[in-house]
């Protein structure tokens, strides 16, 4: 009996290593740069499904490996699509003149990292919910995300448990 408890235990977790190797992520968010959405310490499950470029959509909040730092993954909300001229200009975001929703930011946006960007084909441009305190497209060298460094889609907050909800 203790045999068969044993096997389907390590059944259950080959399975889940599999699950989450191949189909989820679980990432837990280090940082400010979400806040509004997803609270510093959230766990979020994420899958890596739907993150081909035909699946990707503005606003998707996804992890991604910045190009400045390929060791790392980030989780910031898409903003620009590729070939898009993103304008960041007094507290407002506009995406080829059209200004963009900004109901999900945390709070008024400073003047920081106001400028224009024009999207790469091929690439993502990424700004963070809580954009006085998020290290972005604004800021990094290498200001756009190519496609293949995306690796998830974000889809559900699971922890803390006061904040459990879909993305």
């Amino acid at each position: 009996m203790k045999k068969r408890g044993f096997i389907i235990y390590a059944a259950v977790l080959i399975i889940a290593v599999i699950l989450f190797k191949f189909v989820f992520m679980l990432t837990v968010v280090p940082t400010q740069s979400m806040a509004g959405t997803i609270d510093t310490g959230g766990h979020i499950i994420c899958s890596r499904y739907g993150v081909e470029e035909e699946d990707i959509e503005r606003y998707d909040v996804l992890v991604f490996t910045p190009p400045d730092e390929p060791g790392m993954f980030y989780i910031k909300r898409v903003i620009g699509l590729p070939g898009e001229t993103i304008e960041v200009r007094d507290g407002k975001v506009y995406a080829d003149g059209q200004e963009l929703d900004g109901s999900f930011t945390n709070g008024p946006q400073n003047r920081k990292g106001d400028g224009v960007y024009r999207v790469l084909e091929g690439c993502y441009f990424f700004l963070g919910d809580n954009r006085n305190n998020s290290n972005d497209s604004r800021f990094w060298k290498s200001k756009y995300v190519p496609a293949a460094n995306i690796k998830a889609k974000a889809r559900f907050i699971c922890f803390p448990l006061t904040r459990i909800d879909w993305l």
